[in-house]
């Protein structure tokens, strides 16, 4: 292994690691206002810029990691060797001109058809269910409060 491949796999683990830890802060921070808003506190109180703070705090030298890995990457001239080669895989071009062979000839088997079908009805029951469950009306009065104080019509 070559020290640039090194690098570019470190770089990609801290990128990714990074990516990780900012989703579960996020995530925590949505979880504490939820369970905040649930005992009646005020909405706009949950998610104020120290929290945030609070939560990126302890991701914060991973990130600037991340940042600094990826400048000396790109000062140094780091990249990979194979990025501009396209990719031979002879099994896979085989797969998709069947693929590609079978769509212009023939429609879809059975087996495809009830899968679809099945993937089809339980969209349609999970918007049923959404409906039901009092979701539109959420959507709705979230996106007049959108339009009305943000964007400025009305």
């Amino acid at each position: 292994m070559t020290r640039r491949r090194a690098f570019l796999i470190v770089q990609s683990v801290l990128c990714a690691l990074a990516a990780g830890l900012l989703a579960a802060a996020a995530l925590s921070l949505y979880f504490d206002g939820a369970a905040k808003q649930a005992e009646g506190e005020i909405f706009y109180a949950m998610y104020t810029r120290e929290k945030v703070e609070e939560k990126l705090r302890p991701i914060l030298p991973l990130l600037l990691g991340s940042l600094g890995m990826t400048c000396g990457g790109l000062i140094l001239g780091v990249r990979d060797e194979n990025l501009d080669k396209p990719a031979r895989d002879d099994r896979l071009l085989r797969d998709l001109g069947s693929i590609r062979d079978r769509a212009v000839h023939q429609t879809a088997a059975p087996k495809e058809l009830t899968l679809r079908a099945a993937i089809l009805s339980l969209a349609a029951v999970l918007i049923i269910a959404g409906i039901l469950n009092g979701g539109l009306e959420e959507v709705l009065a979230k996106g007049a409060a959108i339009c009305m104080e943000c964007v400025g019509l009305g």
